[in-house]
């Protein structure tokens, strides 16, 4: 919530400024009749709370969001979709061997940044009952990043797990915090990390 009052208030100042730079002269005989609608969009654009405003107002995504924002990605979450993110928590990152995290957050490896993030996120809006009814209906239930990984779904002792495509799984933690372009679940591991 203070996220969202903080991006309302930096917005909100925003506009602001932009209209204080107008021409002094013009302003004086001119009304903005802009400035209502600007502000409307604005506020729809924060009460839709979208996957990129749920993910931003994320504790335990904060990470994740951060990637979002230095690859160039938060613009996907931002639209219509539906997407389903499977967002590996901050625990998660501090967990990424050194040499990894290093790798990825060299400049001079963006794209591969690009890639890992996009490996955790799906088209299409699938809850964590989803997951798990497709998961029980067949033990080779899989979904494609937009990425172009394949992440495996598969249940265990009433856990959803998901693995990719060297092996490694990752469990889902906290589910289901909707937004108005899909869902967005918290992992305990980053997946398809393609250096050593």
């Amino acid at each position: 919530m203070k996220m969202i009052r903080f991006t309302l208030s930096f917005l909100c100042a925003g506009l602001i400024l932009i209209s204080c730079k107008s021409d002094p002269e013009k302003q004086e005989n001119q009304v903005d009749t802009n400035a209502p609608a600007k502000e409307e969009t604005v506020v729809k654009q924060l009460n839709n709370k979208n996957l990129l405003v749920k993910t931003m107002a994320t504790q335990e995504a904060k990470t994740f969001t951060s990637a979002l924002v230095t690859t160039g990605l938060s613009d996907v979450l931002d639209d219509e979709g539906p997407y389903t993110v499977f967002a590996p928590s901050v625990a998660a990152f501090d967990a990424m061997n050194k040499n990894n995290l290093n790798f990825y957050l060299n400049p001079t490896n963006k794209e591969a940044f690009i890639t890992l993030i996009k490996n955790h996120i799906i088209e299409g809006d699938l809850s964590s009952a989803d997951l798990l009814q497709n998961a029980k209906k067949s033990s080779n239930y899989e979904v494609k990043t937009l990425g172009d990984a394949v992440l495996k779904v598969s249940m265990k002792d009433g856990n959803i797990f998901l693995t990719d495509a060297k092996g490694n799984e990752a469990t889902l933690g906290k589910t289901d915090i909707l937004a108005s372009n899909g869902k967005l679940h918290l992992l305990d591991k980053v997946l398809s990390v393609n250096v050593k």
